[in-house]
């Protein structure tokens, strides 16, 4: 069994986030998914608050046994996705982090990438054409121990973000309830 930990800021949770976490539960059975929304202090333009972006993953994943939504990075400062894993690891074994292949291209700007590619293993979750052999050349001088899951799914949350009502097929048709009833986004200018 593995703890697959899937980071993001959820703003706000698409069925994409959703797919991708039925599929890594196929493909890793038995296993759990931990999802870590960013906390209020991550620097990321247009980011709600954390207290709603997690009661929106609960409308999506709470019915889910094998998924937790942790709120690990609510209650501090962030500092880099290492020291999230860190702890994390006080509490769960055998953690796998899932990325984006496009997280490939500036990952060595992330706060202490070289030991997260050493110590942790990688999900990558490649979207369209996407070379990641190509993309992950740079980093093999570490070994990281990576696989690679397709994923075509075209649902993103800025598009979402840009107008609500266009792009309400992308999203959980309670969590598109959620979003009008407590007028997200601008859900209410754009009807």
């Amino acid at each position: 069994m593995i703890n697959i930990v899937y980071g993001g800021s959820f703003n706000p949770p698409t069925k994409a986030h959703y797919e991708i976490v039925k599929k890594l539960l196929n493909e890793f059975r038995d296993s759990k998914v931990i999802i870590v929304p960013v906390g209020d202090t991550y620097f990321k333009k247009e980011l709600i608050d954390f207290k709603i972006r997690k009661e929106m993953l609960k409308i999506v994943f709470n019915t889910n046994p094998n998924v937790e939504i942790n709120d690990i990075e609510y209650y501090k400062p962030f500092d880099g996705t290492l020291k999230t894993l860190l702890s994390l690891e006080q509490v769960y074994e055998n953690l796998h982090l899932v990325i984006g292949a496009d997280n490939l291209v500036n990952f060595d700007k992330w706060i202490n990438y070289e030991e997260i590619l050493k110590k942790y293993p990688l999900i990558i979750i490649k979207r369209n054409k996407q070379d990641v052999n190509e993309l992950i050349k740079k980093y093999l001088y570490l070994k990281p121990k990576y696989q690679v899951i397709e994923f075509n799914n075209e649902a993103n949350s800025t598009a979402i973000r840009n107008n609500v009502h266009e792009h309400k097929d992308w999203l959980d048709r309670n969590v598109y309830q959620y979003i009008k009833d407590n007028e997200l986004y601008g859900a209410w200018n754009n009807v």
